[in-house]
Formats: structure tokens, C-alpha cells, sequence
């Protein structure tokens, strides 16, 4: 079987990226390649094993353009609004909270978004059903 080990997003400002990711989410600096045109550094925190990859590419001064086809990153908490009222804060603009409801009217999740520096949207779910 496969395992799932990253998922590899490309960023504008490295440090600053590094920053955001680090006072979001806790994510630390598990891993770092550096080479002459660019870098590449995986974060991860002690919930998971899995990493995100931030790819520097060195001199590039225009942001990248997303597309329509990218979705989102998730995070999971414990406490969606406890974390929202960290987040907004730390000045990062998270969204309204929002939640979604079975046809018997039970919680199915309860979530907000941000955007990264660089424009890329987190989920952030409440650990919650499905979403642990």
C-alpha cells in the first residue's frame, strides 16, 4: 500500500511563508534542501507525519498564479473557534465560521478558511465525525 507523505505548494517568500505556516499551525522545519536556483522545505508538526513542501524558487518576483483547479489544505483542531480567535489575532484574516448539517440536522463539520501568504486556502475542521 502507499503511503501519503506531502503535498508540495510553490511560494513567492520563503520566510515569510515559513513564518505564517509556523505561527498557524505550529508547523516546524522537518526537512530543508537548498540548491542553486531553489530550496525546498517540508514542515510538519507533531500531529502528523505528513509534510507540507514550500518550493522557493530563487529570483522569481511575480506571484504564482493559482488556477481554477487548486482546492484547499486542511488542518484539524480542537476547538475551531478558539483557533479562528487565535488566528484573527495574529492579524491573519480568517473567514466566518461555518458548519455543515446532515438532512437530520446533525453536525456533520464545523470549519473556516484563511488564505497563506501567497493566496493558498486552508481549511481549518474541527476535530469532529469524519475530520480527526
Amino acid at each position: 500500500m502507499a503511503k501519503f507523505i506531502h503535498t508540495m505548494i510553490r511560494v513567492l517568500d520563503l520566510d515569510r511563508s515559513m513564518r505564517f505556516y509556523h505561527e498557524a499551525f505550529g508547523l516546524e522545519v522537518s526537512h530543508r534542501l537548498d540548491f542553486p536556483d531553489f530550496s525546498l522545505v517540508y514542515l510538519r508538526n507533531e500531529e502528523s507525519d505528513a509534510e507540507l513542501e514550500l518550493t522557493w524558487n530563487r529570483g522569481r518576483a511575480e506571484p504564482y498564479a493559482l488556477g481554477d483547479g487548486y482546492g484547499h489544505v486542511a488542518f484539524c483542531v480542537d476547538d475551531a473557534a478558539a483557533a479562528r480567535r487565535r488566528l484573527h489575532d495574529l492579524g491573519l484574516a480568517p473567514g466566518d465560521p461555518k458548519e455543515f448539517h446532515g438532512a437530520a440536522g446533525e453536525l456533520i463539520a464545523r470549519y473556516f478558511f484563511l488564505q497563506d501568504p501567497d493566496g493558498y486556502k486552508i481549511e481549518v475542521l474541527e476535530r469532529h465525525g469524519h475530520y480527526r
